[in-house]
């Protein structure tokens, strides 16, 4: 596919997004490490993994189930899609791609006007947090299971319709280590911050994290109190050792890295990279290590069966594979955590956290409201 390039020099990227309606299938991806943004805008088709090679940039999603729900995520699917116009904006230049040129709308090099938005939460009950963890420890104290990744969905109501621009421009601001996504699809956005990489590759090389173990950064000395404390480092071990085992099917070049800190804005977590020699796709390994026990729980299958029948929301995108690739393969595909759904003024946010034998009920639900934050500070 031929894609004419057309150098440009925006202050104010997202400009290239709004130009856009607001009913298009669009995305916006901003990689931190590599200090680069891409957005797609105008939808081309959805193709198979062969044709990557013929398109400068692949979006990639994945549900976290195969089957999705009747709910509001109905008409979500997993694949590849491409766009007709992409903007690039790296720290050396910015330029768009264009496979249509002369139907690129006219845009105007503007800044995003902030919104504060007056929000109100419908209720969700402690109670039905309990209950479900309750379960959980049911099944952990049976032998069936040693860590089940629990989430709630929180729904909230605006005054008007969420400003989707603003918001991502605040997720970047809040969360500089963090890669920033929006994905939407029929007037529904999906966005998000997420710091967890699911696999990145480059070449043959072939990383992904183990992170699990999470700590308040309010809570005092919190570093070495998440580098020391037993139940945090159980359930990060079990995420790694799921990984290297997964990993060790497609390859036998397995190095592990030394757990550290990974710090964000409201919390610490434990981070473990895993890196591997492999010529697999990066698809092949997104649809083989997904979900990690830090998404879904261990066993796999036995923790999956027992949110698929406990968990009364349909996960969607949430936790699951979402990300970039280019036209080599290479590409880094994160899980769609701090995230939430947007449709017009309806907002529903997702946060999870690890249940493990020595978890307390109380301490993880104040993790998930600690979690909401990411998005709940970009409104």
């Amino acid at each position: 596919m031929n894609y004419t390039r057309i150098n440009i020099n925006l202050k104010h990227p997202l400009a290239f997004w709004s130009a856009f309606s607001d009913s298009e299938e669009r995305f916006f991806w901003q990689d931190s490490q590599r200090n680069k943004t891409v957005i797609g805008c105008e939808f081309l088709s959805e193709i198979t993994e062969d044709a990557i090679s013929d398109y400068p940039f692949v979006f990639y999603k994945q549900t976290f189930y195969e089957d999705v729900k009747e709910s509001v995520w109905t008409g979500i699917k997993s694949g590849l899609t491409v766009f007709k116009h992409y903007y690039i904006l790296t720290e050396d230049e910015s330029y768009i791609l264009s496979n249509q040129p002369e139907s690129l709308p006219e845009f105007e090099d503007k800044p995003t006007v902030f919104i504060n938005h007056t929000i109100v939460e419908e209720n969700s009950p402690y109670s039905d947090w309990e209950k479900l963890f309750n379960a959980i420890q049911s099944e952990i104290r049976l032998g069936h299971v040693e860590k089940i990744v629990a989430s709630r969905e929180i729904i909230f109501t605006a005054t008007r319709p969420f400003n989707i621009e603003s918001i991502i421009e605040n997720l970047i601001a809040n969360n500089p280590d963090a890669f920033v996504f929006a994905y939407q699809f029929g007037g529904k956005t999906f966005l998000g911050a997420s710091p967890e990489i699911l696999i990145e590759k480059s070449g043959n090389s072939v990383l992904s994290y183990a992170l699990a173990g999470t700590v308040s950064r309010t809570v005092e000395n919190a570093e070495d109190f998440l580098l020391n404390d037993s139940k945090n480092l159980a359930e990060h071990r079990i995420v790694i050792d799921a990984i290297h085992d997964k990993m060790a099917q497609l390859s036998d070049s397995i190095t592990v890295g030394q757990t550290d800190l990974m710090p964000l804005k409201n919390v610490y977590h434990l981070r473990t990279l895993l890196s591997v020699q492999s010529q697999e796709s990066i698809i092949t390994w997104a649809r083989h290590l997904h979900p990690t026990p830090a998404l879904g729980g261990f066993p796999q299958t036995q923790a999956l069966d027992f949110l698929k029948n406990h968990e009364n929301h349909e996960r969607g995108l949430y936790a699951s594979p979402i990300g970039l690739i280019d036209q080599n393969g290479d590409g880094t595909l994160v899980v769609g955590i701090r995230s939430a759904l947007l449709n017009d003024n309806q907002l529903y946010a997702y946060a999870g956290c690890g249940i493990v034998k020595d978890s307390d009920c109380q301490s993880e639900y104040q993790e998930t409201k600690i979690k909401l934050k990411t998005l709940l500070e970009a409104l």
